[in-house]
């Protein structure tokens, strides 16, 4: 039985894996920390970015004597960094060529532009590029006065390229346990890019045969895969999904999401166009492979008996908290 452990508002984003797999089940931290015992299995841990670090530590706590008791555990919470220390471990390890600071520590970027993200969340939109120091004190200057606060706030130099004039482009790959699985390329007509809105525009471009053929070798080569490994290996990470562009052919990695909304196979091959439905039906079915390879079957119940548990453990009610972002 595989074990998707999700933030109680995000457990949308393994629902269909869930039905594909089968032999799997959703939990939201909130029930878990509610269990006075639990049955072995695998177990996965996601959302770790949107974790307190109170949560934080009551998870690796479960994760713990989940471990002790013969489960699988895939990103134990005591082992996955957090985004600020994945991209400055990145970058110190030579993968990445940029890197990042935290906002309330007088950030001086050694190249511009950058950009201003937050540090727990997934939330891209709007993120302007800032294209100097001294435009970068006064936007840091001006959130002060206006009441925004710097904590959890990153500003991480802009790493992208593009691949024609005017077009960006972004790589996805899947871990699930030791398997790397490259899951698809998208293109768009700006730097974030994401799942391209303008589908007319698209599929009117004179390189739209390129795009399609870039991301047929991509998954069915499973390129990058030794570079990859390596970020999530750095990462503490056994699966999610890294994101990535190429600059001058090498990948750079903007996060290793832990949690990655992932459709069904209906919405994929509904919104996508044919000469991309034979690819994404490769890469769907190796995730799926990949997810079942890691899979164990339900075993004893495991005692979850721990001082730092017992006071969640009293609570009857399910307390749903604040929405996360």
């Amino acid at each position: 039985m595989i074990n998707f452990v999700t933030t109680r508002s995000h457990a949308y984003t393994v629902r269909h894996l869930v039905g594909q797999l089968g032999n799997a089940r959703r939990w939201s931290y909130e029930r878990l920390f509610r269990q006075k015992e639990l049955r072995a299995g695998t177990w996965i841990f996601t959302d770790h970015e949107r974790l307190s670090g109170f949560e934080i530590a009551l998870a690796a706590k479960v994760a713990n004597k989940l471990e002790q008791g013969g489960s699988r555990v895939l990103n134990h919470p005591a082992h996955v960094r957090g985004r600020y220390d994945l991209l400055r471990a990145l970058n110190a390890a030579g993968i990445n060529r940029f890197s990042a600071w935290r906002c309330e520590s007088e950030p001086k970027p050694r190249s511009f532009p950058v950009f201003i993200r937050n540090e727990f969340d997934h939330l891209s939109s709007d993120l302007d590029l800032i294209p100097d120091q001294q435009a970068l004190d006064a936007r840091l200057a001006r959130m002060r006065r206006e009441g925004f606060p710097l904590a959890g706030k990153l500003v991480i130099e802009y790493a992208g390229q593009e691949i024609a004039p005017g077009v960006w482009q972004r790589f996805a790959t899947y871990r699930a346990g030791y398997r790397m699985i490259a899951h698809h390329n998208v293109v768009d007509f700006q730097w974030v890019a994401k799942d391209v809105k303008d589908t007319k525009r698209l599929l009117s471009h004179p390189m739209l045969p390129a795009f399609v053929e870039n991301e047929r070798r991509f998954v069915t080569e499973n390129l990058y895969e030794d570079v990859l490994r390596q970020a999530f290996d750095l990462a503490g990470i056994d699966y999610g999904r890294a994101d990535f562009s190429l600059v001058d052919g090498r990948p750079q990695i903007f996060e290793i999401n832990t949690n990655p909304a992932h459709g069904s196979h209906r919405v994929i091959y509904r919104e996508t166009f044919p000469a991309r439905v034979a690819t994404q039906r490769l890469a769907e079915e190796r995730l799926y492979e990949a997810l079942r390879a890691v899979d164990m079957p339900n075993g004893p119940s495991i005692s979850l008996d721990d001082p730092a548990l017992r006071r969640q453990q009293k609570f009857r009610r399910i307390f749903l908290g604040l929405k996360r972002a």
